[in-house]
């Protein structure tokens, strides 16, 4: 008699302990599904920065080198050099990382000669954001191209080969890119004239 006066009891309890636990499923289900919706939600923002990040540009520099010879015509030149470049940047969906493909071509005038180096250059380009709406970034590349390069005077020389890029960059409101550029060119050793490295500052529109 006194099992079954506790049966009704014990039958509630083990109902009140199976609704429990299906509730603490139904709970952990969904908070895990509004984690996994968060998480896409998030990557989907992601992807759309990397979009917009990503796109054809043009853009122009100024800069230094310096133009040394055994020849007195021609001797410690430090021209200024000026150019343009105009190419096409892919940005992965973490929007952090990117690649560029572009073209170039740098000048110098001077009264003894000109200077002159085009190229062709693919750079791994790597953001920070500055700001929440990664709409400002702090960044620096590095890549390579093959170039020509030449320059005419007294001494003159053309050379062709690779070249090396390195920098760090600014991105203001996703469009504009502003960037201190090193850049080691092609260099001929079979004449009496030797270059520096080329030291650039330049700014970038992304259409």
């Amino acid at each position: 008699m006194f099992f079954k006066r506790l049966f009704p009891v014990f039958l509630l309890l083990a109902i009140g302990g199976l609704s429990a636990d299906t509730s603490n499923e139904k709970a952990r289900r969904e908070y895990m599904l509004k984690g996994q919706m968060k998480e896409q939600e998030q990557a989907k923002e992601l992807a759309a920065i990397a979009r917009e990040k990503s796109g054809l540009f043009v853009g122009g520099f100024l800069g230094n080198i310096t133009l040394k010879s055994v020849s007195s015509e021609v001797l410690n030149l430090y021209p200024l050099i000026y150019g343009a470049r105009v190419g096409y940047q892919k940005y992965l969906n973490n929007y952090i990382a990117g690649l560029r493909f572009y073209g170039e071509y740098a000048r110098s005038d001077t009264q003894k000669g000109f200077y002159q180096l085009g190229s062709v250059n693919l750079d791994l380009m790597l953001d920070i954001a500055l700001s929440e709406d990664k709409k400002y970034a702090l960044g620096m590349f590095g890549g390579v191209g093959m170039g020509w390069v030449g320059f005419e005077a007294k001494d003159s020389f053309n050379a062709f080969g690779m070249v090396l890029n390195l920098g760090i960059a600014l991105t203001l409101e996703t469009r504009h890119r502003i960037e201190l550029e090193l850049k080691i060119p092609p260099e001929s050793f079979d004449t009496g004239v030797s270059t520096s490295n080329l030291y650039f500052v330049g700014y970038s529109f992304l259409f």
